[in-house]
Formats: structure tokens, C-alpha cells, sequence
């Protein structure tokens, strides 16, 4: 027999083989689904943060779930904040209810029809920690689930949500405190009032005191020897002789003033 007719042989009955392998996992996957549900459930592979406060953008983490069987059944997922994930509100869900939510579980029950065509939606609000973080979702029915394969998943996140710390801190304190307080207290105080209160009063001059010019000048003559009245000393104020003092003394100025004159004169007619 030929080479080369035995080679075409051996891939033929491979390929039969092949086709027949493939058409019985077919009847196999058929004939497991003929009854029950096929549920299913996922989580986001990314998610969107706010840096400074580490709040999920948006409406939260996203999930789905569905079910893709050929009978309808009540289906109950629940997520677990496994690690640094904290829920902060009540989901969404596209169908369903939230039955029940805290900071690190949530339950939403849904009644999901049999062969659904598309996965209904569910957003988680929360905010995120650390380096890495952690979630949890299982489903399950009241329907058997011939593959629960794909009934629940884990899913790592690699976000760095740490917070970011201050660079600089104020790292001088001011380590020395004022040690030295007053301890004198100022002990001289004015103790010397004054005793001596003004004797003039208002509109009074100095020297011009009522009892000093009521008082009489001593009659006898004075004890310094140059034989002046003490008591014309004592009068400050004017006399009444003085004008004519004053004329008298005009007088004379002008009489010498004139004899001057007249000797010059004689004196002249002389020469």
C-alpha cells in the first residue's frame, strides 16, 4: 500500500474522531441544561478613584449576574469586602432588591428568568485602602446549577490607595520654655506724700502774701552796718515821688545840656 494513502487514512479517521468527540461533549452540555439554571456572576476588573479620599468614582464598583439555564429560579448574591473595601451606601441593582448592606457584606435577591439574554447590573458605592484590595461575589438558586463553575468569583484589585502623607512637618518645636519669671515684684511704692501744700492761693502773687504787708517794718536801723531804712527795702511797689524824682532828675540833664553849650560858645567868641 502507498505512503501516502495510509497518512490520508490516519488524518481522516483523526478527524472523524475529532468530530465525534466534540458532538458528544455538544449532547453531554444539551442534555445537562435540559433542567435547572445556570447562574453566573462577576465583578469589574478596574475601578476609578478619587486619590485624596480613596471614594470610588462614579456609582461604585460595577458587577453583574445572570442566569442562562432553561429553567427560571430566585437567585441571592452576595459580596464580601474581603479586603480593604469599605462599602458606603445602598447598591443599585437593574433587577432585584437589596435585601441587606453593611460596610463589608451586601445580599440582593433577584428573580431571574430561565435563558436571559442579558446580565443585570449592580454598582457598589465604596471607598478604597491600602495597596491591594479584595471582593467576594457568590450566586446561588433555588434551581440546581449542573456547572457552578462560574457561580462565584474573587477578584484582587492593585489600587494604591493610600493616602497621601504631608512631606513636611514641622520638626523645630520650640523646646525651651520661658524658665525665668519675675520674682521681684516692685516694692518701692511712693511712700512720701507730699506734706507741704501751696500756701498762695489763686490770684495771689509771689511774695505778695496778706499777712508779710500787714506786718509793720522793723523801726530800728539795720544790722548790716551801711545804715539803709530796711523799711524802704521792703517796699516793692511805687511811690508817690517818683514822678517828680524822675522830673527833677530831666531837669538837670537839660540844664547841663545848656551850660555845655553856652561855655563852648564863650569859648569861641574868645578866639
Amino acid at each position: 500500500m502507498n505512503r501516502s494513502r495510509i497518512t490520508s487514512a490516519a488524518a481522516t479517521v483523526a478527524l472523524l474522531g475529532g468530530l465525534a468527540t466534540t458532538q458528544l461533549a455538544t449532547a453531554a452540555s444539551a442534555f445537562a441544561y435540559d433542567s435547572g439554571a445556570e447562574l453566573n456572576v462577576g465583578l469589574t476588573s478596574g475601578i476609578l478613584y478619587d486619590k485624596n479620599s480613596g471614594k470610588v468614582m462614579g456609582d461604585g464598583i460595577g458587577g453583574n449576574f445572570g442566569n442562562h439555564g432553561p429553567e427560571a429560579t430566585k437567585a441571592t448574591v452576595t459580596v464580601t469586602a474581603v479586603k480593604n473595601v469599605t462599602f458606603t451606601g445602598k447598591p443599585k441593582v437593574d433587577k432585584g432588591t437589596v435585601k441587606s448592606w453593611s460596610a463589608k457584606k451586601v445580599v440582593i435577591v433577584a428573580n431571574l428568568a430561565a435563558d436571559g439574554d442579558a446580565l443585570e447590573n449592580m454598582d457598589l458605592p465604596a471607598t478604597l485602602s491600602g495597596k491591594k484590595q479584595t471582593l467576594r461575589a457568590v450566586i446561588k438558586g433555588d434551581k440546581p446549577d449542573p456547572d457552578t463553575s462560574n457561580n462565584s468569583l474573587t477578584r484582587t484589585y492593585s489600587v494604591d490607595a493610600t493616602k497621601p502623607k504631608p512631606t513636611e512637618k514641622p520638626t523645630d518645636k520650640p523646646t525651651e520654655k520661658p524658665t525665668e519669671k519675675p520674682t521681684e515684684e516692685p516694692s518701692d511704692k511712693p511712700t512720701e506724700k507730699p506734706t507741704e501744700k501751696p500756701t498762695d492761693k489763686p490770684g495771689e502773687k509771689p511774695g505778695d502774701n496778706a499777712s508779710d504787708a500787714n506786718t509793720p517794718a522793723p523801726a530800728g536801723g539795720s544790722d548790716k552796718g551801711n545804715g539803709s531804712d530796711d523799711g524802704n527795702l521792703a517796699e516793692t511797689g511805687s511811690s508817690s515821688n517818683t514822678p517828680l524824682l524822675v522830673g527833677g532828675a530831666g531837669a538837670l540833664v537839660v540844664l547841663g545840656g545848656a551850660a555845655v553849650f553856652l561855655a563852648k560858645r564863650k569859648k569861641a567868641g574868645q578866639n
